[in-house]
């Protein structure tokens, strides 16, 4: 059983409880109850994450406008979804992908 059904089975089981309190009158706005919903929310975000890799890549620019052959190097962030196999390196890191919906972020 993975983290997120163990994770599920749990909140699932809250839920209920919270249901089953709301019913016998127990106000909506309970603090316990606000936090089992926020529970089950994130932990909906984390089952459809996307997995993903993050690699550290080195970008070249031109220093100038004009076709002259002096470059400037950086460092970027690329990812990458899961589908890649990489072997182990200190600039690559595997993690999720939640989308952010517009608009929340001010």
């Amino acid at each position: 059983m993975t983290q997120n059904e163990k994770d599920r089975k749990i909140v699932n089981q809250a839920l209920v409880v919270c249901k089953i309190a709301k019913a016998n009158g127990v106000k909506d706005d309970n603090t316990i109850a606000l936090v089992i919903e926020l529970a089950d929310r994130l932990l909906a975000e984390r089952e459809n994450a996307d997995g993903v890799y993050r690699c550290e890549v080195e970008v070249v620019e031109p220093l100038s406008d004009d076709n002259s052959f002096e470059k400037e190097k950086s460092r970027a962030f690329e990812y990458l979804d899961d589908s890649h196999d990489f072997l182990p390196s200190p600039t690559i890191k595997k993690g999720i992908w939640i989308p952010v919906e517009e608009g929340l972020i001010e």
